[in-house]
């Protein structure tokens, strides 16, 4: 709607509404305004989540706050959005109309939109290298089908694996892998889903970035995994051997062995819970 189509007594009385807003806000403050009547009034003039509030993701949010004990917020809303032009005429002849709809929304909690769908998953394989005392993970198909047909010699299955995702949706966090050969003969793999860690490693030399992994969610900062999913556990071998390595385990039982061998423990919380995995 234009503002052409909008009456001449009315549109000159939204162009000095601007002007107005702040003295209109402070002459009657959120606590002197009236949510009971808002109430009704929200009622009578027809809105709904559609016409007032918007109903694509997040938009609901964003305009019951806008309007939370804000009477410009609304009367703004009026203005430049067509489904609302109808309620101009209210605002104007009634300019507590605006004051009491705003004390209403104060009282109204948003609906928030619902959670992005989870990505697709995959399962990222765990093996072990007997004459390097080395762990790798996995979850690349060719790569998984090049160790388990012997190309890389030394390598076997551990028999242990966990999911992971294979996207991200705004809410998962990517992990990321580097590879070293700076302990030749020996090589290593190391993953982090922190970006600081990521980060800070990028800028070393003994390790090369290949990319982002797989994706996870992450824990708390005591250790905790959201919802049902599993706990991983980072473990350092503490440079045994001549060389870095880590393991990946999601076994409580697997994480007291290594430590009973002499790997640190890393990650969040008391039991070092570097990532979550989706079951």
């Amino acid at each position: 709607m234009t503002s052409r189509s909008v009456p001449g007594a009315v549109r000159a009385f939204l162009y000095s509404l601007v002007a107005a807003v702040a003295a209109l806000a402070l002459a009657a403050p959120a606590s002197a305004q009236n949510g009971t009547r808002g109430q009704t009034l929200y009622t009578q003039l027809g809105c709904n989540t559609s016409n007032c509030h918007g109903n694509t993701p997040g938009e609901n949010v964003r305009n019951v706050l806008n309007g939370a004990g804000s009477a410009a917020a609304i009367e703004y809303a009026a203005l430049v959005r067509s489904e609302m032009n109808a309620l101009l005429t209210y605002f104007q002849n009634d300019e507590t109309i605006a004051l009491d709809l705003a004390a209403y929304l104060a009282t109204v909690t948003p609906v928030a939109p619902p959670p992005p769908p989870p990505p697709p998953t995959s399962q990222v394989v765990e093996y072990f290298h007997a004459g390097f005392g080395h762990y790798f993970v996995t979850n690349i198909g060719a790569e998984i089908a090049a160790l388990d047909a012997g190309q890389f010699a030394g390598w076997a299955r551990t028999g242990r694996t966990f999911d992971a995702y294979t996207a991200g949706n705004g809410s998962v966090a990517p992990v990321c892998r580097f590879f070293t050969v700076a302990f030749a003969p020996k090589s290593s793999h190391f993953y982090t889903p922190f970006a600081t860690e990521c980060e800070s490693i990028k800028t070393g030399r003994d390790w090369q970035f290949e990319g982002e992994a797989f994706f996870v969610d992450l824990p708390d900062s005591n250790g905790v995994c959201p919802g049902t999913h599993t706990a991983v556990y980072r473990l350092y071998n503490n440079g045994q051997n001549g060389a870095p390595n880590h393991r990946y385990a999601t076994d409580p039982g697997v994480r007291s062995e290594m430590i009973a061998k002499g790997w640190v423990s890393e990650g969040q919380g008391p039991l070092g819970v570097i990532f979550c995995a989706p079951r």
